[in-house]
């Protein structure tokens, strides 16, 4: 009698495995067949992932003449910053300055290597090269020693940084938010070395 059984039990046994190996393909699957389990056995739930179509701020954002011609002056205005410094190394009397000047190149250039930065990616050509206004403040500063390069170059220093927060402001509200947020960024340390140039400024 009890073996009267067994190929009743070993058919009842078979189609048991059959369905299990079919709900742990379909468990494992997309509706397009595609197994999602990794090498390590992990299921992976597929229904949340989507491609990434987002293109950056920088490349879709509108670049009016005014956001050209800032990058390119402030460019020009980093670069003549950090010459100035050095000259103010070699050139310059007083140790309030010459520290005044060391702060400005590394400052300066920290910037000044960040906006080109973004210049490359926006397609806009700027140049290590000086303007003529910012090659003449170079010429006329080489020119000077001691305590009279220090006034010169104090002076000058609260003058254009009087300018170029004005300039960065007005950025900080253009219409491409990459640069925007680069002018906004900045105006702190611009507003710092205004400071620091009209206290000592005050003290030549």
């Amino acid at each position: 009698m009890k073996n009267s059984f067994l190929p009743l039990a070993i058919f009842v046994a078979c189609i048991a495995v059959s369905c299990n190996n079919a709900a742990h393909t379909d468990a494992n699957s997309d509706s397009t067949g595609v197994n999602r389990t990794d090498t390590a056995g992990t299921l992976h739930d597929t229904s949340s992932v989507r491609p990434d179509t987002s293109t950056s701020s920088v490349n879709t954002q509108p670049l009016d003449d005014a956001t050209r011609k800032f990058i390119t002056e402030a460019t020009s205005g980093g670069n003549l910053e950090v010459k100035l410094g050095n000259i103010a190394q070699t050139n310059g009397s007083n140790p309030r300055v010459k520290e005044f000047g060391a702060m400005m190149i590394k400052d300066h250039t920290d910037a000044t290597n960040q906006l080109k930065g973004i210049a490359q990616s926006l397609n806009v050509p700027v140049s290590d090269s000086l303007s003529k206004m910012h090659q003449g403040h170079v010429d006329m500063l080489s020119k000077k020693k001691g305590k009279a390069f220090d006034k010169a170059y104090m002076s000058m220093m609260v003058n254009d940084h009087k300018k170029d927060i004005k300039e960065f402001e007005k950025a900080s509200k253009g219409s491409n938010t990459t640069v925007s947020n680069f002018a906004s960024q900045t105006l702190p340390v611009l507003n710092k070395h205004l400071d620091s140039a009209q206290a000592i400024n005050k003290k030549l």
